[in-house]
Parts: C-alpha cells; sequence; structure tokens
C-alpha cells in the first residue's frame, strides 16, 4: 500500500482529507447511539474506523519517510505478519468499543494502542548509535572462498540492543561501469534492483541477539565472489523486531568501504595450454641459449632430438622442437587494450578469460622472481610507469572493463599518447601487448613491441 501512495500526488492532502471524514463519520455515530439509533450508528462509525485506518497505513508511513528525508535521516519500517494480524484486532476491539460503548474495551484499546508507541520507543533507543564494520582477507580472488567478518559495536554507554539483525550488499561496482549503469538513477541498489538488473553483489547478514552497552560483537562466515572486480558497499541496513515483533524498524547506517576482487587464476593445467597456444604470437622471453621455452617451430633435419616438444608434436602430426630464451630479460610490462568492436556478450566472457589468464601469468612471473607491470589503455599509467608489485598489477587487472572500440584508431588513446609517456624511457625489459586489435592497429607502439597477445584466442 505504501508503494502505490507514493504515486499519488499530495499525500499530506489526502491524509488531511481522511482525518476529517474519520472524524465526521465518528462523531455523527456517536450522535446517532446517544438518540438510540443503533444500526445506522454501526456501520458509520464504521466508514470513520475505515478511514483512519486507511490513512494510518497508506499514507502516514509515506508521510513519515518524507519528514525523515527531509532532515537527512534514512529510517525502514516494515508490517511483520503478526503486527498485522495486530492492527486487525485492534480494528475489531474498536469497532466493539463504539458499538457497545464498554469501558473494558476501551481500557483494552487504549493499552493495545500504548503498546505500540511502546515498541516504537523502545526499538528507536535498540538501534540507537549503532556502528557495523565489514572486514576481508587482503587477498581475494574470484571464484574462492574467502573468511568475512562483521562486527557490531554498540557506541551506547548503558543502554543494551537486542536481536538485531544487520544485512547489506557489495555490489560489482566494475560491472555497473562495464554495462553503462555506475552514477545511473538507483537510489540504492537493494535485493530487488539487484535481481532486476543481474548485478554481480554479495549480500552480507547477520543476527546479533544481544549486545551489551559500549560493547561490541562479530560473526565471521565465509563468502564467494563469482566475479572480478571493485565491490564497494554502499550502505548496510541494521534492522530489529524488538520487543513485541509487531513491525520491523531499521536504519541504514552509514558505514562505507571497499573490496577489490583479483580475477580467477587458471588451474596449472588450464594456464599451460593457452600458454603454449601462444608462444608462437607470443614468445615471453627473447630468443637465447635459456632455459625457459621461447616459441616452437616445426623441426628442422639434423637438429638435436632433444629439443623436440612432444605433445606439441603429437597434435600438430609433425615433429615440434623447442626454442628456448635468453636469461637476461627480468622484467615484462603489459599494455592492455580495454576495447572490442565485436559481439559485446561473447567480448565480455573473452575479455574475462583475458584476465584471468594475464592474473596467473603475472604470478608465475613473479615466482620466477620476474618484475611485472601493467598498463591499462583507458587509464592512467601508474606512477613510476611499469614497476609494480603483484597486488598493485592485480588490482589494475581486477578494475579493468571492456569499452566500445573507438570508430577511428587514431582516437585510440594507445595511439594518442607516444610510448615515452606511457613506458618510462630507461626501461628495460620486454613490452608485450595484449589486444583484440591486430598489432599493425596501434602504430604508435608497433616500432616499440617485443611480444603480442592475442586476447580473442584466449
Amino acid at each position: 500500500m505504501p508503494a502505490a501512495a507514493r504515486k499519488i500526488r499530495k499525500p499530506f492532502l489526502w491524509s488531511l482529507i481522511l482525518s476529517g471524514a474519520s472524524l465526521f463519520f465518528i462523531e455523527m455515530a456517536v450522535l446517532l447511539i446517544r438518540q438510540g439509533i443503533r444500526r445506522p450508528a454501526f456501520f458509520i462509525a464504521l466508514a470513520g474506523i475505515v478511514c483512519l485506518f486507511a490513512e494510518i497505513i497508506v499514507f502516514l508511513p509515506v508521510l513519515i519517510r518524507n519528514a525523515i528525508r527531509s532532515t537527512g535521516l534514512s529510517i525502514l519500517f516494515r508490517f511483520t505478519a503478526s503486527g498485522v494480524i495486530y492492527v486487525v484486532l485492534i480494528l475489531l476491539i474498536a469497532l466493539a468499543a463504539v458499538n457497545t460503548g464498554n469501558n473494558l474495551l476501551y481500557v483494552i484499546l487504549a493499552f493495545m494502542i500504548a503498546a505500540i508507541s511502546v515498541s516504537g520507543f523502545v526499538s528507536r533507543g535498540t538501534l540507537n548509535r549503532l556502528q557495523v564494520y565489514v572486514d576481508f582477507q587482503d587477498s581475494i580472488f574470484a571464484g574462492e572462498f574467502t573468511t568475512c567478518r562483521l562486527r557490531l559495536e554498540n557506541r551506547k554507554r548503558w543502554l543494551p540492543s537486542f536481536s538485531i539483525g544487520v544485512e547489506g550488499y557489495l555490489v560489482n561496482r566494475t560491472w555497473l561501469a562495464s554495462m553503462g549503469l555506475e552514477g545511473s538513477s538507483e537510489p540504492r541498489w537493494d535485493a530487488k534492483s539487484i535481481l532486476e538488473h543481474q548485478v554481480p553483489a554479495q549480500r552480507a547478514v547477520a543476527y546479533f541477539p544481544y549486545l551489551a552497552g559500549g560493547g561490541q560483537d562479530a560473526q565471521v562466515f565465509q563468502v564467494r565472489f563469482q566475479k572480478r572486480g571493485l565491490y564497494r558497499i554502499d550502505g548496510i541496513e541494521i534492522l530489529t523486531s524488538f520487543p513485541f515483533g509487531f513491525f520491523r524498524k531499521g536504519r541504514k547506517c552509514r558505514t562505507s568501504g571497499e573490496l577489490v576482487v583479483y580475477p580467477e587464476l587458471l588451474d596449472k593445467g588450464d594456464f599451460q595450454s593457452r600458454l603454449e597456444m601462444q608462444f608462437e604470437t607470443m614468445p615471453l622471453l627473447r630468443k637465447g641459449l635459456g632455459s625457459e621455452i621461447y616459441s616452437l617451430r616445426p623441426y628442422q633435419p639434423g637438429e638435436d632430438v632433444r629439443f623436440i616438444h612432444w605433445k606439441a608434436s603429437a597434435r600438430s602430426g609433425q615433429f615440434i622442437v623447442k626454442e628456448f630464451a635468453v636469461e637476461t630479460i627480468q622484467s615484462f610490462l603489459f599494455l592492455v587494450d580495454e576495447s572490442y568492436d565485436g559481439d559485446r556478450p561473447a567480448g565480455l566472457e573473452k575479455y574475462e578469460r583475458a584476465m584471468s589468464f594475464l592474473a596467473t601469468l603475472v604470478l608465475e612471473l613473479q615466482s620466477r622472481g620476474r618484475r611485472t607491470g601493467v598498463i591499462l589503455s583507458h587509464q592512467p599509467p601508474p606512477s613510476g610507469h611499469a614497476r609494480q608489485d603483484a597486488g598493485e598489477v592485480l588490482d589494475r587487472l581486477a578494475r579493468s572493463y571492456l569499452r566500445p572500440a573507438h570508430p577511428d584508431k587514431r582516437d585510440h588513446p594507445f595511439n594518442r599518447t607516444a610510448i615515452s609517456e606511457l613506458v618510462s624511457p630507461d626501461w628495460q625489459g620486454s613490452l608485450i601487448l595484449c589486444s583484440f586489435q591486430p598489432a599493425q592497429y596501434f602504430f604508435e607502439l608497433a616500432p616499440s613491441l617485443d611480444n603480442f597477445l592475442d586476447l580473442g584466442q584466449l
């Protein structure tokens, strides 16, 4: 009913009209009862009480909500099943009291209405001065279970709080930005709007039966983020039905925070197979006499058979030999193009696979003592240009998202920016371009590139 009342213009005027009608009908019923005309008085009193409860149920929550918004506060109010039954009982007792004039019924009616007032006062004191904190582990990868710690602090010095429920959502802002929904008119991403837009989000919920004055309590549970990206807490609802359970009252806690979920890591076998597929187009190192594989090529007569790659030979039907890389290159810089001009759903799926591949590759290189860095096409380059630790690289990959390709390749950020502005002049290492477009598309970068990674082939 309150949702329908929001669409009615001037709810305050309609509330006044219903109040006046209710008062008029009840006064008329009292006059008729005093004159002994009970049957018409009963129906007139019933009409007055219906008008009164229509005002209370339909318009009063809207008026209270508007008044609270004008003061900058945020209060939630919902009827429970027992609350609805309680209001119906009040209505029936009120009808019986008006119809019979029994003083005992009026006393019971006053007691029941007073219980509602006491419930509102006590629940308000229970919700007052509560603060929520949400803590996660530092390194979180998509698809893996992680520990979440939700902590509730009671800042009231003496007054305890009872039966407190905490509920909120961490919304994937990177996904919203990729879909053009970031900064939309959606006032708050609640359960209904998240389900409607199919937004990747993680629900945080906890229940605290008792919290002493000045005390705090925490609950730890496991969560699993399905998508990488930046998750932000816009607000958390603190709810309670204490003391009688007639109504579920709450308020929005102004807790804010954000969490970065790294791309999902590939398993060892999947990563190695994809890496071998890219050796011919993306050698990770330069050709030399080291111990790491540089590329694969057909076998030439007279070559050492110890260098034959038997798995690749079995797949291709001919002998394939391994070329090894020089060991001197210690740094790798990945230039990631975030644009795509094909089918968007297919591109999003490919881009997610590419981010997972790059994250796994970065960790593999870091484990071997190599330095890595990432520069994204549509985001400012990091300070210090190429030298980043593993956390910084994974953070940038987690926040990256796919964007529509520029109609004119000269408008692409990699073509508008000189290589000296992206990479430090004293950079010594391998520059690897990662894109859905061919390497020749980037005429500013092509002369300086060492390797190329085709994101569409991952």
